[in-house]
């Protein structure tokens, strides 16, 4: 018998939100930029510049483009090591004053380390406020076989 697992969390695709974060514990890490593919309550998929692995933790900030900040603490949960060189796959981040884009080839899963109840009340209710639809996606599946 063939089981299928698949997400149920419910992600958010958003453009609305900035993302920094810094490796922590380590104080002189500089602070990387993010771009942000889908994010949820207890986590995010982002696409960054810095090389990470499994299990670094991270100092995140997010920016909402209506003023909100939060300052949440993440772990690495899913790493593509392998810088994406594909064009249809090609992401880079274009920041206000630089002269030309950021590439960002490394792809992370990241999972929140806390709940944070104001946090997840602020990511819906801007959303609906601001129109961003919600979609359930299916991004890790799973296949197992009972012999």
């Amino acid at each position: 018998m063939i089981e299928k697992t698949i997400r149920k969390q419910v992600r958010y695709e958003r453009n609305d939100i900035n993302a920094a974060f810094k490796k922590a514990p380590l104080f002189f890490n500089a602070i990387q930029p993010a771009k942000i593919l889908n994010i949820s309550k207890q986590g995010m998929a982002i696409c960054s510049s810095q090389a990470l692995k499994r299990n670094n933790r991270l100092k995140i900030t997010l920016c909402f483009n209506e003023g909100e900040r939060f300052f949440l603490h993440g772990l690495v949960v899913h790493s593509f090591n392998k810088p994406n060189k594909s064009d249809d796959e090609f992401v880079e981040l274009f920041l206000e004053g630089a002269a030309s884009p950021i590439a960002l080839p490394f792809k992370y899963g990241i999972h929140f380390e806390h709940h944070n109840l104001r946090f997840r009340d602020y990511l819906i209710e801007s959303g609906c406020r601001n129109g961003f639809e919600v979609r359930q996606r299916g991004f890790y599946q799973r296949q197992a076989r009972a012999d």
